[in-house]
């Protein structure tokens, strides 16, 4: 007798568990429409935009928050020297300033190719100097490492990241909170207001690339930001953004 009483109560305890996490995913799925994300060319899932933070209520079927929305991403290969073709082709309405390693974008439809790769590779490759508080791993835009990218409010960015590391694990994502970063930077981006939990879905670390085989890993998505302020792009994984991986967005009115 005992016994069942002990198996009821376990039973009871799960089902009011099961109930709360039944209830905080409807809530948290609440807000997601219209984004299918892909393996090559096989359906995963639906139901989310890219990203999304801030404060305020969010309009019916719009993926967006806070100034801030996006659309879901692709991961796909691409071979390694179309990639450093394509980060080297500058469009016509980037201006590209390598004296302050910095990148005005004058377009209000903007595709902007990004690759991750080892710092003394990108020196060498790009005969650039990254900033001062780099240690590691960087971002190339445009022939520069890490540069300040200044963006007209309400411009829709094209993203294509693109990851030509050939040992490390990198992301590309877009963040409110400053830095300097923690070893462990998603924790901190998500008390500093910096991110909703979407985003926290779409940091796939995409794997190094494969040298021998002549391809790399990327992916690409689309986000806006309407509000002008100060942004930051960054790599997650653990110790990267700490290390110097990442480079200021600055949005104009």
């Amino acid at each position: 007798m005992k016994s069942w009483v002990i198996i009821g109560i376990i039973i009871g305890v799960s089902a009011v568990l099961a109930y709360v996490a039944v209830s905080a995913l409807s809530q948290y799925y609440y807000y997601y429409n219209n984004y299918y994300r892909y393996y090559g060319n096989g359906y995963v899932g639906a139901g989310m935009p890219m990203m999304w933070w801030g404060e305020g209520p969010l309009p019916s079927g719009q993926g967006y928050y806070s100034g801030v929305y996006g659309y879901g991403f692709s991961i796909s290969t691409y071979p390694i020297n179309a990639s450093l073709t394509m980060v080297m082709t500058i469009p016509s309405y980037a201006h590209v300033h390598p004296q302050n390693n910095t990148i005005v974008f004058t377009s209000r439809d903007i595709d902007l190719t990004v690759i991750a790769m080892m710092d003394d590779d990108a020196e060498r490759m790009f005969d650039a100097t990254p900033p001062p508080y780099v240690h590691g791993d960087v971002f190339v835009i445009y022939g520069l490492i890490n540069p300040t990218l200044v963006i007209p409010a309400g411009a829709v960015v094209h993203v294509t990241f693109i990851n030509l590391d050939d040992d490390m694990y990198h992301n590309f994502v877009i963040t409110r909170a400053p830095p300097p970063y923690p070893y462990y930077v998603m924790p901190y981006m998500a008390m500093s207001g910096g991110m909703g939990p979407q985003m926290m879905l779409n940091m796939e670390w995409l794997p190094p690339a494969n040298y021998g085989a002549g391809y790399a890993y990327g992916y690409e998505y689309t986000f806006t930001i309407t509000e002008p302020g100060t942004y930051w792009y960054l790599c997650t994984y653990p110790g990267h953004a700490e290390s110097g991986m990442y480079g200021e967005i600055i949005v104009r009115g």
